[in-house]
């Protein structure tokens, strides 16, 4: 028989253990996001202020020192920050737009669709998701040079819409799909496309807000093939600015750290509504056969 000590002392000690499990995540998260914090304080500090405040460390001097608006002030005066930031938004909507129709078509007919070489479509969508990129940018910078596409917006977007992870997420989808709806749209007279576009995409919304923000996010941080075919400052895009900051002579801290404040909040505020349809997109996309 358990007495009213037993009881208490089991209830003390459950307390005791909750309270250590979310002091350990409360140490972990802040271990983690403690160079976030650093470089967001720092945005709004002077570069002498940014390494006053490491050399010797201070949290106090960290978080309850002056605050200014002043590089942000300079970034979009002396430094033109909006119009990578501009850029940089355009080519992922281009991209995003483009990219939706042909990965869904292309899921859409590896899902649904029977023809010869099916399968090695699929192997091949997959071994693109597996190859880094930088073993196919030569190539590719051969195809853009040779159609004259230098510093110009197709050059950065075409060879990003057929994206092999957003290919194999439509198709994973469209395999859930009843077959039954798409063989009575048939029945009533519809034919491929317009089976397609109005009996099987609203189904999967899921996925293409999946897509979008796959397609969006590898945009956004692409850095290696906008350097190589965007090379004029008005196709800049803000990966290649940030770098602007990086001097001969030194780096130029403070405005850096607005910079990625900027392109760190950016994809925040789109991501943030739409992750719980990410995350079913995602989860949905189960490998099946």
């Amino acid at each position: 028989m358990k007495t009213p000590v037993h009881s208490t002392r089991r209830r003390v000690l459950r307390g005791a253990g909750t309270l250590a499990k979310y002091l350990a995540l409360a140490i972990t998260a802040f271990v983690i996001l403690m160079p976030i914090l650093w470089f967001l304080t720092s945005s709004f500090r002077s570069n002498n202020e940014v390494f006053a405040n490491i050399n010797p460390f201070s949290f106090g001097k960290m978080f309850f020192g002056g605050y200014s608006l002043e590089n942000y002030q300079t970034l979009f005066t002396k430094h033109q920050f909006a119009e990578p930031v501009l850029n940089t938004l355009l080519i992922s909507f281009l991209t995003i737009v483009i990219g939706i129709v042909i990965c869904s078509m292309a899921g859409y007919a590896m899902a649904k669709m029977e023809f010869a070489g099916r399968r090695l479509a699929f192997l091949m969508v997959l071994f693109a998701i597996m190859i880094p990129f930088d073993a196919i940018a030569i190539p590719l910078y051969t195809i853009i040079t040779k159609l004259g596409w230098i510093d110009t917006y197709q050059a950065v977007v075409l060879p990003a819409v057929a994206n092999g992870m957003t290919i194999f997420m439509f198709r994973q989808s469209f395999r859930d799909v009843n077959d039954s709806l798409i063989e009575a749209a048939k029945i009533d007279g519809a034919g491929e496309f317009r089976t397609f576009w109005q009996i099987v995409m609203p189904i999967c919304i899921p996925s293409v807000i999946s897509g979008a923000l796959v397609m969006f996010t590898a945009q956004w941080n692409a850095f290696m093939w906008p350097l190589l075919v965007a090379r004029s400052d008005n196709l800049k895009v803000l990966q290649v600015a940030l770098t602007d900051f990086q001097l001969e002579n030194g780096t130029m801290w403070a405005e850096l750290f607005s910079g990625i404040t900027i392109s760190m909040l950016i994809p925040c505020l789109i991501l943030i509504p739409f992750q719980k349809y990410y995350i079913r997109g995602i989860g949905s996309s189960g490998m099946k056969d």
